[in-house]
């Protein structure tokens, strides 16, 4: 399917370098929470997470052709409809950031083999279709297989998209991602006891199609407003769970195993998305 969702470019993320530790403080708004109180062995994380890949896919289109790419776009999901395919297929518009005006479509909810069998019952129909209503449009695309980490997740995977998603991506340096994992884990442990807190994080880990190792951070956001702080901070409440010290070691252990990240915003296209039975 050459759609997209959210992420980016190689190239676009290494320009895009922010003072990691200004970005930390940034971000802790958006952490929300994710997930806590499960066994993170490889075992017990490949189970909980077997049907939870993700192809995401981007588009960036010709400059002028944002118009004609929307039109093929929308043709394209008609072609789903008519082959009455069973995915869902959800499709963003990055507004913020160096990757703005790109469109970023995802399919969510699989296992490896489910992408074999579609690619059997749609992929050549689907190419024929994709070539003749978005490829003249489109000046670059590029796509990476995602796992949702529902270990590190609070919202549950497959949730319906919100109006706009807060993006936060995290690319870690080598050998980095257990000592990260586990930094989050804590974090979350302690947004966990706050009843009152927004459950709007989810987690995606880059397998496939791109620089890693990389996780992205989504959070939920009605509106524009949503963006506020909160009252609190991730960190004032985990500083207030583990005391200062803790707490210092935790965030020095996100800005040491991260070798860069930035941030953007996704508004939701449901005239650019498909949904079977709708």
């Amino acid at each position: 399917m050459r759609v997209q969702k959210l992420a980016q470019e190689r190239h676009p993320m290494k320009s895009g370098k922010t003072i990691l530790a200004v970005s930390l403080l940034c971000c802790t708004t958006c952490w929300a929470q994710a997930g806590s109180g499960t066994s993170n062995t490889t075992g017990a994380l490949n189970a909980q997470n077997a049907s939870n890949l993700c192809r995401i896919y981007f588009i960036k289109p010709k400059l002028g052709g944002e118009a004609q790419l929307e039109q093929g776009r929308k043709k394209h999901m008609q072609f789903h409809k008519s082959q009455n395919d069973t995915w869902t297929w959800t499709t963003f518009a990055i507004e913020t950031g160096m990757n703005t005006g790109v469109y970023v479509t995802s399919t969510c909810g699989h296992t490896w083999k489910d992408f074999d069998e579609w690619e059997n019952r749609m992929g050549k129909a689907d190419t024929a279709d994709a070539s003749t209503n978005l490829s003249p449009f489109e000046q670059s695309t590029w796509n990476g297989f995602y796992l949702y980490r529902s270990d590190m997740s609070l919202a549950p995977a497959n949730s319906p998209p919100p109006p706009i998603t807060a993006v936060t991506i995290y690319v870690l340096h080598p050998g980095a991602q257990t000592e990260f994992t586990d930094a989050i884990r804590k974090i979350n442990d302690a947004l966990a006891k706050q009843p009152d807190w927004p459950k709007t994080s989810s987690w995606l880990q880059l397998l496939n199609g791109g620089e890693g190792p990389t996780f992205v951070l989504l959070n939920s956001r009605q509106n524009w407003a949503d963006f506020a702080p909160l009252k609190k901070s991730v960190q004032d409440v985990v500083s207030e769970t583990y005391g200062k010290e803790a707490t210092d070691a935790i965030y020095k252990a996100i800005r040491d195993t991260t070798e860069h990240l930035f941030t953007e915003s996704a508004l939701y296209r449901s005239d650019l998305s498909y949904i079977p039975g709708k």
